[in-house]
């Protein structure tokens, strides 16, 4: 596709310009707010060649090259969690795979994923924008024609949202399987028995509560971390300031989601 005709497409139609802008302190979360909205208004310009690229770039980077650790991190929690509470219980009692199931599937899996995506993806998206800022790129793809919330923030926050509820269920199958295999080999229970028993105990809506935690969490984590990022300072050294912000951010909302989650379903 030509550069000019995708250039226009993605130019801004509201006469906004992210490189002139600053929020001040108050009005941080009303700016969440209006590039969350701006993004989902403009979903569709991800049918865009230079925005799809960009948007596929993140998958790669925010959810294929963190499943190692991820799966290493569920295996671990899920095979701790799964033995321990089999010692305590019983491996016939009901109530072990009802509280796994809460736990390990409901409660732990977006929680986790998201506090990783925070540390590992957020403070590195938030640092790339606002180096970007800094180093005036943003300037000059507005002179181009091209609005940074299209090309870069749009494809950032789809694309962790995207990869966070892909790995939460990547780190549901882990932490169970790889727990409930670990408890077998050590415990000498029936490794087919117990997944049989787990399943039958987890409930749809609790799987579906947990992918809308994922999904809440990933919308809140990219928005944050783009925001942080492409409305930084216009020096380096507002860079780090960006990073921290993003971290802080994204780990105050997400507690707090998180319990109103449980005072919801409470």
């Amino acid at each position: 596709m030509p550069l000019v005709p995708a250039a226009g497409r993605l130019a801004s139609s509201d006469g906004f310009h992210v490189s002139r802008t600053h929020f001040p302190g108050w009005a941080i979360p009303a700016g969440h707010l209006l590039l969350l909205w701006r993004c989902l208004r403009r979903i569709g310009m991800l049918s865009n060649s230079m925005v799809r690229l960009v948007f596929l770039r993140q998958v790669y980077f925010v959810g294929v090259m963190g499943l190692r650790v991820i799966g290493l991190l569920a295996f671990a929690i899920g095979s701790l969690a799964v033995t321990q509470a089999t010692i305590l219980l019983g491996a016939n009692n009901n109530y072990l795979y009802e509280i796994l199931g809460w736990g390990l599937v409901t409660e732990a899996a977006p929680l986790v994923v998201a506090m990783v995506f925070i540390g590992r993806n957020a403070m590195v998206i938030s640092t790339e924008l606002a180096l970007m800022r800094a180093r005036g790129e943003l300037r000059f793809l507005e002179q181009m024609g091209i609005d940074p919330r299209d090309y870069l923030a749009l494809p950032r926050i789809v694309a962790l949202t995207v990869s966070l509820l892909a790995v939460t269920f990547y780190y549901q199958v882990i932490s169970v399987t790889g727990g409930f295999a670990m408890s077998s080999l050590l415990l000498n229970v029936s490794f087919a028995e117990q997944m049989r028993l787990l399943l039958e105990t987890i409930s749809p809506v609790g799987v579906l509560l947990s992918a809308l935690k994922a999904l809440i969490f990933g919308l809140v984590i990219g928005t944050i971390a783009c925001f942080s990022g492409l409305f930084a300072g216009d020096t380096i050294n507002d860079v780090p300031r960006a990073q921290i912000a993003a971290y802080m951010r994204s780990l105050t909302w997400l507690v707090v989601i998180d319990l109103l989650f449980a005072l919801a379903t409470f």
